[in-house]
């Protein structure tokens, strides 16, 4: 009788090996060969299971998000207010070990990008989910008095999605420079003159 396979739970087996080269070396270590070895498993099961490595870059940002959006999703947008919407943007910035592993990963994915036309959709993707999460936290926040009606809330969610692109890079390359309270302050500072009128 031929052995059956669960297919998700070597992918998923497969990403967690990703998550554990990234966090012991780096994500510049991040190879078939290396993830696979981490797995226990042959370099052609990534193939088999994931595909290639922009696929398997491509399951682990999904993981990401997943990460990210239930950091934020028990936030009541019914009593939100500037604190509050600052905790849910902090969860995009690297300030801890995980979100650093993660953020480490995207720069991977930025760095492959032209050598790798398949990662360009993924990364679109992403841009797409951060802006859609932002517009929906400033719409929370327009609700609540907080966002003047005379702001574009679509031009706003890009300053804030640029702002945090830039605050990752920072928390990354120099994380002394940026310590976490620092990062908090410009993000709330950012949401708290969105009551100005433009």
């Amino acid at each position: 009788m031929p052995k059956i396979v669960d297919h998700e739970e070597r992918r998923r087996l497969i990403v967690e090996a990703l998550w554990r080269v990234v966090s012991r070396d780096g994500a510049a270590a991040v190879s078939v060969r290396n993830v696979a070895a981490e797995a226990g498993m042959p370099k052609s099961s990534i193939g088999h299971y994931v595909g290639t490595m922009p696929q398997l870059l491509s399951l682990a940002i999904a993981q990401m998000v997943t990460f990210v959006r239930a950091q934020s999703a028990d936030m009541d947008r019914a009593t939100i207010d500037v604190d509050k919407a600052t905790d849910a943007m902090m969860t995009l910035v690297p300030t801890d070990t995980r979100r650093r592993q993660m953020s480490e990963v995207w720069l991977l994915l930025l760095s492959q990008r032209n050598a790798e036309p398949e990662l360009a959709p993924i990364l679109s993707d992403l841009n797409a989910q951060v802006l859609e999460g932002l517009t929906e936290g400033l719409t929370a926040l327009r609700s609540q008095g907080l966002v003047d009606p005379s702001r574009d809330l679509g031009r706003e969610a890009r300053v804030l999605h640029a702002l945090i692109d830039g605050l990752a890079v920072q928390s990354l390359t120099d994380p002394d420079s940026m310590p976490k309270s620092d990062v908090r302050d410009i993000i709330k500072a950012q949401l708290r003159g969105l009551s100005e009128p433009r």
